[in-house]
């Protein structure tokens, strides 16, 4: 599967960031999806599953947002019928809740292994399918009127697409996340929290993009500009309902730096 996936010259692309299980958030973004028109794309930046547990869930903390249970296995069967329903113009990049099921690092938010809880709920059949899911996520996708989306902050030293192509995703079952980090690309692509303005504009160049998108961190506000070419957004985990926001681009239209997203036009509420 593709690694570097590129996205037609039409249409209106949606971009949504860490839904971590909450398929409430999810159908509300399908919704505007489909409220977008026919050639209309909708990429999620990763994190699709693990949420909260049942001590979580019954003891809410305040820094979490809005409450939700964990949905992950309905959510797997919303997004995949939804990839049917729209052949095409449904992708979720790699993010490293994701990698977990496919050769990356334990990932122990809510559970000391949260892959092994997850697989163990959607039995054999059920694991396997999302297991073969995974890998077919891409990890980075780009847009000719100048998106690069990701899961992380954009500090990977890449110097052009076909590097992302030869990247080895399994076997890192048994680093801790500080070895993880070393791992030339992947490791920045996956768990970066900031990336500088020289580390953003190197990596961006590299791919022939503009801005960058991206999620992993949680932004209290909704989002959060970073230099002149990264947009840092939450649409789902760790916010309240009245903060969690998407992005909505015309696939048509060119995008210099992300002063150009407006808040209201280009910058939306996930629930109005």
């Amino acid at each position: 599967m593709l690694r570097f996936l590129q996205l037609p010259a039409r249409g209106r692309l949606l971009v949504g960031t860490d839904l971590q299980g909450n398929l409430k958030d999810f159908q509300q973004l399908v919704k505007h999806f489909r409220a977008a028109g026919p050639d209309a794309q909708l990429v999620l930046t990763g994190d699709l599953v693990h949420g909260p547990d049942e001590v979580t869930a019954r003891a809410w903390p305040e820094h979490l947002g809005t409450p939700y249970r964990d949905e992950s296995p309905a959510l797997i069967d919303a997004f995949l019928e939804e990839q049917q329903l729209a052949p095409g113009r449904v992708h979720c990049l790699l993010g490293n809740h994701d990698h977990a099921h496919f050769g990356g690092p334990v990932t122990s938010k809510f559970h000391d292994d949260e892959a092994e809880v997850l697989e163990q709920a959607l039995g054999r059949k059920g694991a396997e399918r999302l297991r073969e899911l995974v890998s077919t996520f891409p990890l980075v996708v780009w847009a000719p009127c100048g998106a690069v989306m990701l899961h992380a902050a954009p500090s990977a030293e890449v110097r052009s697409p076909a590097q992302l192509e030869q990247l080895i995703l399994e076997g890192y079952e048994g680093f801790d996340i500080e070895r993880f980090m070393k791992v030339p690309i992947l490791g920045s692509l996956l768990w970066s929290r900031m990336a500088t303005p020289e580390q953003s504009r190197r990596f961006l160049q590299a791919l022939n993009g503009t801005i960058a998108l991206y999620g992993h961190d949680v932004v209290r506000e909704g989002y959060e500009r970073v230099g002149d070419d990264q947009l840092c957004f939450s649409t789902s985990f760790g916010l309240y309902d009245e903060w969690k926001v998407y992005v909505s681009l015309d696939l048509a239209a060119k995008y210099p730096n992300v002063h150009a997203l407006r808040e209201g036009a280009e910058i939306l509420p996930l629930y109005p």
